[in-house]
């Protein structure tokens, strides 16, 4: 059942990054040395919500630009429980012979229900990866919970992690921080029962 399942979601994954990289001359050229949420057009958004399970699933698209060379483009999933990580279930890297600038996509999806699985598939430099997490997580539907990802563009510095999305979960009221607080003090992810977290760093 579990391959049939990554196999669906690789898949869904595929065909999303495949059609929205081939539409992207449509979106506007975003900053240098920098990554952003995808600006979708129309025909883009539709292709999303096509291979999207309402109510279930949660696809994100990132766009990625530098003008500075990198060795190392890396992406991936965090598992935090009362503020201590837990657990990396999935992840891609992308490692260059020779540094070089980086443009490329990044697609995400999470899947929610019944229980939560993440596949991330970027491409860069000519390059495509892809990963699914191989266990699923299962988090108490009684938990108060929020998520959000990155709204506006964020500068892309060697060596540096940067959060691109966060869904929070714990006990009664829920406290919810911009995503630079987070990078800036880790330590509020102490104030909830699970933090699942996606993050990216581009290294020379």
């Amino acid at each position: 059942m579990w391959k049939q399942k990554a196999l669906i979601i690789t898949f869904a994954a595929a065909l999303i990054i495949s059609c929205v990289a081939g539409c992207s001359a449509d979106n506007t050229e975003i900053p240098q040395n920098t990554i952003k949420l995808s600006d979708l057009n129309a025909d883009q958004q539709d292709i999303v919500d096509l291979v999207t399970i309402p109510n279930a699933q949660e696809v994100l698209i990132f766009d990625f630009n530098t003008e500075e060379a990198f060795n190392n483009v890396e992406f991936w999933v965090e598992i935090h429980r009362n503020g201590k990580l837990a657990d990396r279930p999935a992840g891609v890297v992308t490692i260059l012979d020779k540094a070089d600038s980086q443009s490329g996509r990044l697609a995400v999806i999470i899947t929610q229900k019944p229980n939560y699985r993440w596949m991330l598939s970027v491409v860069t430099s000519g390059t495509r990866s892809s990963h699914a997490s191989t266990a699923e997580f299962v988090v108490d539907s009684a938990l108060a919970s929020a998520s959000g990802v990155i709204e506006d563009a964020v500068t892309i510095e060697d060596g540096e992690e940067i959060i691109l999305y966060t869904a929070l979960f714990t006990t009664g009221g829920i406290t919810v921080y911009d995503h630079k607080t987070f990078q800036e003090r880790p330590e509020l992810l102490s104030e909830y029962t699970y933090a699942h977290v996606i993050k990216c760093k581009f290294t020379k």
